[in-house]
């Protein structure tokens, strides 16, 4: 992560984080049509097998080089927690309160089957 990259999320997530996030000024229209895949992906980062600070970074890094370049959907996969202690998908939830932090993010959603499905989110980036 450049250091010109402040390190500002929280990863004190709540116990339930939500399978969707439609920000302020969205309508529920943008949310269907990010679950429909009517924006394709521009980019994506994978976060499996990292540890939290490690996504975390690679996250807000992520984020702000999809910024620099316009890119208005990516794809963030962080797995279903299959092979993490007890099953419990740390990086899921974890991921998803960050995404609902950034100043970027206008929307989320599970990713289509295709795209990893409830492994990975579909972002919906604000443009410019």
């Amino acid at each position: 992560i450049p250091d010109e990259i402040p390190d500002t999320l929280s990863d004190h997530a709540p116990e339930n984080t939500p399978d969707e996030f439609l920000g302020n000024g969205l309508s529920r229209m943008d949310l269907r049509k990010l679950r429909r895949g009517s924006w394709p992906i521009q980019d994506r980062l994978d976060l499996h097998g990292n540890n939290s600070d490690v996504a975390r970074k690679l996250l807000q890094g992520f984020l702000h080089e999809a910024k620099q370049c316009e890119l208005r959907c990516v794809l963030v996969i962080h797995g279903k927690g299959m092979n993490s202690q007890g099953g419990e998908a740390v990086l899921r939830k974890l991921t998803r309160h960050w995404l609902t932090q950034h100043p970027s993010v206008l929307a989320y959603c599970d990713a289509l089957p295709k795209d990893g499905g409830s492994g990975a989110v579909l972002v919906l980036l604000r443009n410019a």
